[in-house]
């Protein structure tokens, strides 16, 4: 039996059990009567979503659902693991570009077609062709709050409202979308907010750096980063472009860390951040 409610317009009591077909999931009543489990928001009992991030801003066919600001997210102790439920890494392979200002996750290269799979427990929320530029993505709400994205790939293997577990298979690796070749962007996101995946995963390990994160203010780009801020004073004849080249960044991460366009015309005498 599926370990959630289908709707809340049906009665929960009234269900007694639900059955796999090869047109989809079939919940049966004690009536006798059955409807086929199609596309219908996922309700976690209240043992399962007792803090209600489980089950707040369900939606299926935008990729952004809590659309909060950083500021207003108190901080707290994500459990990442338990005896039950584990961690497994999507999939292994050259790491080319990690979490920036402009980049929200991790680059993972990868062979069209290898395996890509669910890194926690959790429900499938978005599972689709995105036409913001990650292409076929598929996003996985999990019962600790986290979301993690999966974009770029070739094929979709689950569908919304499926259950799987960490390990499972779930996509076949890719480049659709904004992608120069096959590779799997991943991200770990709370309440829409982006979180560095390194700061919780040991890639070379692949493994977790410990069983709980400290979701805070701090953690939150920009804040995460600031730690290890390098700002400089504009120079004459300093441009973007000779910054980047200088401290082995791109021109796109400077303007955003700035909130400038690659047209800004620095000013001698003012500071700006670099890495």
């Amino acid at each position: 039996m599926f370990p959630f409610l289908a709707s809340a317009q049906r009665n929960a009591d009234a269900i007694i059990d639900t059955v796999e077909t090869s047109k989809g999931s079939v919940i049966l009543y004690k009536n006798f009567t059955w409807e086929y489990l199609q596309d219908e928001p996922v309700m976690m009992s209240q043992e399962d979503d007792s803090t209600g991030l489980f089950t707040a801003q369900w939606v299926n066919d935008q990729i952004f659902a809590y659309r909060v600001k950083p500021d207003s997210i108190r901080d707290t102790l994500v459990t990442l693991t338990s005896a039950d439920r584990k961690f497994t890494l999507p999939i292994y392979g050259k790491l080319f570009r990690g979490f920036t200002y402009s980049h929200k996750g991790l680059d993972i290269k990868l062979n069209k077609g290898d395996t890509i799979r669910a890194a926690f427990d959790g429900v499938i929320r978005y599972a689709k062709y995105n036409r913001g530029g990650f292409g076929n993505l598929i996003i996985i709400r999990h019962y600790n709050g986290l979301e993690t994205y999966y974009g770029h790939l070739s094929k979709i293997n689950v569908r919304v409202n499926e259950v799987v577990k960490s390990g499972d298979h779930i996509a076949l690796g890719g480049s659709t979308g904004r992608s120069r070749g096959p590779h799997l962007h991943f991200e770990v996101r709370y309440k829409d907010v982006p979180l560095d995946p390194l700061r919780m995963i040991d890639y070379e390990k692949k493994m977790l750096i410990a069983n709980s994160f400290p979701v805070t203010k701090m953690v939150f780009y920009p804040n995460d980063h600031v730690a290890n801020a390098i700002v400089v004073k504009i120079k004459s004849g300093d441009t973007i472009g000779k910054l980047a080249r200088k401290y082995h960044t791109s021109v796109k991460e400077i303007c955003a860390m700035n909130k400038i366009k690659p047209t800004t015309t620095l000013r001698i005498g003012r500071s700006i951040r670099v890495r």
